[in-house]
């Protein structure tokens, strides 16, 4: 009875009688973004950034409002900003939470990814000329830039886009750029940076696009003009699951009847990622650095020239799942499954009885016997008196 009754209170709880109202609203200010709510009633929680709750200027509790909010500074608070070449500018992105209760996410709460659009402006400069004679007129048509993504693909590079993955997973990073023209432009990754969303940066690909730690991230490889891509296995941080990679790509133009440079990397050595910064050797005998492979030179010399106007960021997240104790006590249960699969096929055409039936059954065949012996001698006594 009182199971039954815990289990109708269990079904007739009821939410918390909130909610937001409409849609958030945004402001784009020139140092930070401020995005607020509306709630149905009095609101009573947090606004905060998803997965730094606990950090101080992430979280903003709000007591006795209809309206809750919160101001993320652009420079905090794992807010990302990157460069977009089509459309030109920048674009500011976090992920925000509203949540109802004081201590749990509940059905109610919400969660808002919030961008925000930084459109560069080109600026036409005129003035009068006079011209006596005629002049030719010139048409130029625009090609507009590729337009890039970074995504993270399972298995290989024909896998899905995934988001969720388990540690030691065979994963694809895959950077695909998509032009309207063909034999037109050269891509190259470089760059390439991993953070926990709390500061902790780790860098696997240099400003050349070589690859500084084998296990985390090899040297990519280039299909196409405009595709890159290397296989991987997921790892993560000690204490956080949560990875956000950043990597910037250059876009040049592709010279006629030629191939697009690329870098020419060396093998990354193991845990190169993760190793302090050295001081350089001509700073400290004054003697001349190693020469730079040409290719690489060449690549610097030319990605000099373009890297404020023709560079964009792209980005891509992954969430971990350790599954290591998971995969054990599967692999338990796994083992000592299969012999009793094989036992109940052996005596699949009789009974199978378990120990404790079979004590049951002794004692109560025994129980009977000695009652039976004992009514028994009882009897043959009684008839031997009356004789």
């Amino acid at each position: 009875m009182l199971l039954l009754f815990s289990l109708l209170c269990l079904t007739y709880s009821i939410p918390i009688d909130n909610g937001v109202e409409g849609e958030p609203e945004i402001e784009c200010g020139p140092t930070s973004v401020i995005v607020n709510f509306n709630t149905r009633n009095s609101f009573d929680g947090h606004v905060y950034v998803k997965g730094l709750y606990d950090q101080d200027g992430c979280r903003n509790d709000e007591t006795g409002r209809q309206v809750a909010g919160i101001e993320l500074p652009f420079d905090t608070c794992n807010v990302a900003r990157t460069r977009s070449l089509n459309p030109k500018g920048i674009f500011v992105t976090t992920t925000v939470v509203i949540s109802f209760h004081p201590q749990f996410i509940t059905k109610v709460d919400r969660a808002y990814r919030i961008q925000c659009f930084y459109m560069e402006s080109d600026k036409t400069v005129s003035t009068q000329l006079e011209v006596s004679e005629m002049t030719t007129t010139f048409q130029t048509a625009v090609v507009p830039m590729p337009v890039c993504r970074y995504e993270i693909l399972d298995g290989g590079p024909g896998g899905s886009p995934i988001q969720f993955a388990n540690i030691g997973q065979q994963v694809y990073h895959k950077w695909t750029c998509d032009s309207e023209t063909t034999d037109t432009f050269c891509a190259v990754v470089h760059s390439c940076t991993v953070d926990d969303g709390n500061g902790d940066t780790v860098q696997i690909l240099n400003e050349e696009g070589c690859a500084l730690d084998k296990f985390l991230l090899n040297n990519l490889e280039y299909p196409t003009d405009l595709m890159a891509g290397q296989e991987a296995h997921v790892y993560k941080y000690a204490d956080r699951a949560q990875l956000f990679y950043q990597c910037q790509i250059s876009i040049s133009i592709k010279e006629p009847n030629g191939d697009c440079p690329r870098p020419e990397c060396q093998e990354p050595q193991g845990f190169g990622a993760t190793k302090p910064a050295v001081a350089s050797p001509e700073a400290s005998t004054g003697a001349k650095p190693p020469a730079t492979q040409p290719g690489i030179r060449l690549l610097r010399k030319k990605r000099s020239a373009y890297d404020q106007e023709n560079t964009m960021d792209v980005r891509a997240e992954l969430s971990t799942i350790d599954i290591s104790e998971f995969t054990e006590s599967e692999n338990h249960t796994r083992r000592h499954r299969e012999p009793l699969r094989s036992l109940i096929s052996t005596v699949s055409s009789g009974y199978c009885l378990s120990p404790a039936i079979v004590l049951m059954l002794f004692l109560a065949v025994s129980t009977i016997s000695v009652i039976v012996f004992i009514f028994g001698t009882w009897c043959y006594r009684k008839i031997e008196k009356e004789l």
